[in-house]
C-alpha cells in the first residue's frame, strides 16, 4: 500500500504542476539553508507538522533521510490532497 500511495504522490504533482498558482492543489516552497538536511523541518513549515517528512523527500526527489535536500522552490501537494491520498490507500504516519 505504501507503494501505491508514493506512486500516487507522484502523479498528483505531475499532473497538477501546470496549474501551480492558479487555484491547483500545489504549494511551491523555498527550500532554506537551514532545511537543507532536515525534511521534518520543511515538513513543519509546509504543513504544521513534522509527520510528512516522506512526502518532502518525495517532492525533493530524494531517496533517504540522509540526502541533502536541493535548496531550490519545490511543489509540494497540499495537505487535502496528501490526506485524501492517504485514507484512499490505507496508509498511516507514525
Amino acid at each position: 500500500m505504501r507503494n501505491e500511495f508514493l506512486n500516487a504522490l507522484r502523479r498528483h504533482i505531475e499532473v497538477n504542476k501546470p496549474r501551480t498558482g492558479f487555484g491547483g492543489t500545489l504549494i511551491a516552497y523555498q527550500v532554506g539553508e537551514d532545511e537543507i538536511y532536515d525534511a521534518s523541518l520543511v515538513s513543519y513549515r509546509v504543513y504544521q507538522t513534522r509527520t510528512h517528512s516522506d512526502v518532502v523527500r518525495l517532492a525533493c526527489g530524494t531517496s533517504f533521510a540522509h540526502e541533502p535536500l536541493p535548496q531550490k522552490i519545490i511543489l509540494f501537494p497540499s495537505l487535502n490532497a496528501v490526506i485524501s491520498l492517504q485514507k484512499k490507500y490505507g496508509v498511516i504516519n507514525d
